[in-house]
C-alpha cells in the first residue's frame, strides 16, 4: 500500500542563513485537520503543486488550487479550519524575519528582502512554473546535505524570493482559469449530485476529452475526476447528521455506500460514521 510522504529538511546548513525549514508532503489521502498556530518570528510560504488546499487566518478562508501560493505573516496564526489537509502536493518554506544575513546577504540587502515580503498584499497568489521548480530544486538539494548542494539551494532560494514578490503583482496572474474551464467548473458545481460524464462536460465547452483533462488540472490543480468526487463529498456533509449512509450514496450518485464511504474517507481523512461522531460532540 502506498502511504503519504512527508519530508522536513531542517537544520542542513540553511538554518544559520535565515532558512530554519524546508518541507514538503505527497498526500494520495487526507490527513488530520491543522490545527491553529503560528510559527514566532518566521514567514511560511506554501506552494501547492498539486490538489487543493484550505487555509483560515483571521476568519478568512482562502482555497488553494495547484499552481497557488500562500503566505502567512511572522505571528500569524492560521489553521485549515475545519477540514483536513488535503490529498495533492505542497512545499512549503520558513523564513526568519529577524535574520540579520538571510541566506548569506549583508545586512542592507537581508533588510531590503524581509521588508519586501512585508510589503506583500495578496497572500495567496499563482506562480509559473519555472518560479516554482526553484523552490522544489531547492528542497532536493538541502535533503542531499552536501556543501555544494547547500550553496546552490541558498542560490535558488535568493531568486525564487526575488520571482515571488515580484509575481504577486503580476498581471497576467490576476484571471488564471480561462472561461471554458471556469463553465466547466460550473457546470460541475450546478450538477454534482448528477453521475457526470467527462465526455459530456468536454463537448460542452468545446474541448476533446484529453485537452478538457489537461486543461482543467492544469488550471484548477486536480484533475476533472478528483474534483468531482471532492466536491460531491464536500457537498453531501450537510446530509450526515439525518440522513442515511444509504441515501447520501445513491443522491450523489455514488454505485454504493461503500463506494461513498472509500472516497468520503480518502477527501475528509475519516469514515462517514467518524464525521458524523464528530459533528455531534462538537456542534458549531
Amino acid at each position: 500500500m502506498v502511504e503519504n510522504k512527508r519530508k522536513l529538511m531542517t537544520d542542513g546548513g540553511l538554518a544559520s542563513c535565515g532558512i530554519p525549514l524546508l518541507a514538503m508532503y505527497s498526500n494520495l489521502s487526507s490527513e488530520s485537520i491543522l490545527l491553529e498556530h503560528d510559527h514566532g518570528q518566521y514567514f511560511e510560504i506554501c506552494y501547492l503543486k498539486r490538489g487543493t488546499q484550505k487555509y483560515c487566518v483571521e476568519n478568512e478562508e482562502y482555497i488553494l488550487h495547484g499552481g497557488d501560493v500562500f503566505i502567512t505573516f511572522p505571528n500569524e496564526n492560521h489553521s485549515s479550519g475545519n477540514d483536513p489537509q488535503s490529498r495533492g502536493c505542497l512545499y512549503w518554506i520558513h523564513i526568519d524575519s529577524k535574520c540579520e544575513n538571510l541566506l548569506g546577504l549583508d545586512k542592507n540587502s537581508t533588510d531590503v528582502v524581509i521588508n519586501s515580503l512585508y510589503a506583500i498584499k495578496k497572500r495567496k497568489f499563482r506562480i509559473r512554473d519555472d518560479i516554482s521548480s526553484k523552490l522544489i530544486s531547492a528542497c532536493t538539494l538541502a535533503e542531499r546535505r552536501g556543501t555544494l548542494d547547500l550553496i546552490a539551494a541558498k542560490a535558488l532560494i535568493t531568486v525564487f524570493l526575488y520571482d515571488l514578490i515580484n509575481a504577486e503583482s503580476a498581471p497576467e496572474y490576476q484571471n488564471r482559469i480561462s472561461n471554458p474551464i471556469a463553465a466547466a467548473k460550473e457546470y460541475i458545481d450546478d450538477n454534482v449530485k448528477e453521475q457526470l460524464s467527462l465526455s459530456t462536460i468536454a463537448d460542452i465547452v468545446g474541448f476533446s476529452l484529453s485537452h478538457f483533462k489537461y486543461k482543467f488540472t492544469r488550471e484548477i490543480g486536480m484533475t476533472p475526476g478528483e474534483y468531482i468526487i471532492q466536491k460531491k463529498i464536500y457537498d453531501s456533509v450537510s446530509l450526515l447528521p439525518e440522513r442515511s449512509l444509504t441515501y447520501i450514496a445513491y443522491e450523489y450518485s455514488f454505485s454504493s455506500p461503500q463506494h461513498y464511504s472509500k472516497n468520503f474517507k480518502a477527501v475528509m481523512g475519516m469514515t462517514p460514521k467518524e464525521y458524523r461522531k464528530k459533528m455531534k460532540d462538537h456542534p458549531t
